[in-house]
Order: C-alpha cells, then sequence, then structure tokens
C-alpha cells in the first residue's frame, strides 16, 4: 500500500511539473492571476468577444534549453462582473512535443488522437504542432462524464 502511495505521488509531482501551475489557473479568478504571476506581458479581447492575458516566462528544458514559453489564460465574464479563467494555452518549441505527448499519456485518459482528459479536475488537454510550435490547449469541461457511467 504504501509504495502504491508513493508511486500515485510520484506521478502527480511529474506532471506538476509539465506545465507548472497552470492547470491551477483554471477556474481562477482573473485578479488572483495577476496576483500570481504578476502584469501580464500583454492583454486584450479576441475578435470573438474574450478577455485574455498573455505571459511570457523563461522556462528551461533538457530537450530545448531555455526558452520562453507564452501562456495564454482566456477568461469568461459572469453577471456578478467576475472573470474567471476557462481555458488556457502554452506555447512552446516543437522539440517539447514528445515530452508533453508521453506525460500526458502517461497520466490523464487519452480520449482522442492528441487529446486527453484530466477527469478529477474536468480539464481536456489538446496538442497540436502550428506552425513549427507545440500548442498545448486546456480547457474546463463542465460534462459529468463520470456521473453518467455511474448511474444510481
Amino acid at each position: 500500500m504504501k509504495t502504491k502511495f508513493q508511486f500515485i505521488a510520484g506521478v502527480v509531482l511529474m506532471f506538476l511539473f509539465l506545465i507548472p501551475g497552470a492547470q491551477a489557473q483554471i477556474l481562477q479568478e482573473k485578479s488572483d492571476v495577476i496576483k500570481e504571476y504578476g502584469e501580464p506581458f500583454s492583454s486584450g479581447v479576441t475578435k470573438s468577444g474574450e478577455n485574455y492575458l498573455f505571459y511570457k516566462m523563461p522556462v528551461t528544458t533538457k530537450a530545448s534549453g531555455t526558452y520562453n514559453q507564452g501562456r495564454v489564460l482566456y477568461f469568461k465574464t459572469f453577471s456578478d462582473g467576475s472573470e474567471v479563467c476557462y481555458k488556457f494555452k502554452v506555447v512552446e518549441p516543437l522539440s517539447e512535443t514528445i515530452y508533453n505527448i508521453t506525460s500526458f499519456t502517461r497520466n490523464l485518459v487519452q480520449i482522442e488522437d492528441m487529446q486527453w482528459k484530466d477527469y478529477a479536475k474536468g480539464i481536456v488537454y489538446n496538442i497540436k504542432e502550428v506552425k513549427g510550435v507545440c500548442l498545448i490547449t486546456a480547457e474546463y469541461d463542465n460534462e459529468v462524464s463520470l456521473a453518467k457511467v455511474y448511474k444510481f
């Protein structure tokens, strides 16, 4: 039992280093994100009307060396005026793609080609190779899939 717990704890720690702090941003208020990461590199509104914050974060990996990871966080505005993160995108060098795929496959449930789900947190991750970069998109999925499986 102790060995199983240590294995699970190790897997969780490895996943936390995959995209540091990124999954915690889902369902976080915009003001809390800014408190945690500081002023963004830029911010604005997309053509479809979504508010976003863009951060450049220095990252060092074996595969790519040191580079600026781009992170875009998207927010929905509610009737009370609060803005909550429901989606983020991470842009990394193409050399990070295989590492990300391996980590997602090891730690999440693959639901389609290049798509994984964290059922515990309700987050769906997609990986695409676009114009020479690895693009990871994570979006909150409020579908209650497990409830459909275990009907009482």
